[in-house]
């Protein structure tokens, strides 16, 4: 004859192991996630060193850069950077704005041109970082994939270099964790 309180009995030894290490395999996989993804989070531009730094050539790093952030999430990124040396001026007002002059186009093209903005999905593997662009300030940026190596220096800090390819052209970055 079936028993229903040695049934309820057997489920329950059967059924909290399994919930058990079910619930210690979902904990452990959060824990290994957040720390394989060390670059999760708001990060700030805080030194800039300029492309092609050599021992021969040396360049003098940039330790107070203008406004940066790159933020991480769960598989995307975004970023904004302004990329000048000294703070953007300040644009005049157009006096007909449906009809610039000269003068006004290349004030504009100059004020915009030193900052950047794109946003996608990202990848990151060991010490490599690879970003695929789905919006951009530039359009050529849009739909392109680009890969540096990450230099974690603590917890709180990381360097974006570019790859080999890159390296005499782009400058290597230091971010700081604000979240």
């Amino acid at each position: 004859m079936f028993s229903f309180g040695k049934s309820v009995a057997t489920l329950v030894g059967v059924l909290v192991p399994m919930l058990l290490v079910c619930l210690m395999a979902i904990g452990s996989s959060a824990v290994q996630e957040k720390k394989n993804n060390q670059l999760e989070g708001v990060w700030k531009v805080t030194e800039v060193a300029p492309p092609g730094n050599t021992p021969e050539k040396p360049s003098t790093p940039l330790t107070n850069p203008q406004p940066g952030l790159l933020m991480f999430t769960k598989g995307y990124y975004s970023g904004m950077a302004i990329t000048a040396d000294q703070p953007r001026a300040t644009l005049a007002p157009a006096k007909d704005p449906g009809n610039l002059t000269d003068a006004e186009k290349i004030s504009r093209y100059e004020h915009w041109n030193r900052f950047i903005a794109n946003a996608g999905t990202y990848e990151f593997n060991g010490s490599t970082l690879t970003m695929h662009a789905m919006v951009a300030k530039s359009q050529e940026r849009i739909g392109s994939t680009i890969t540096y190596e990450i230099k974690l220096e603590e917890p709180k800090t990381f360097w974006l270099i570019p790859t080999a390819d890159r390296v005499a052209s782009d400058p290597r970055v230091k971010f700081t964790r604000l979240e």
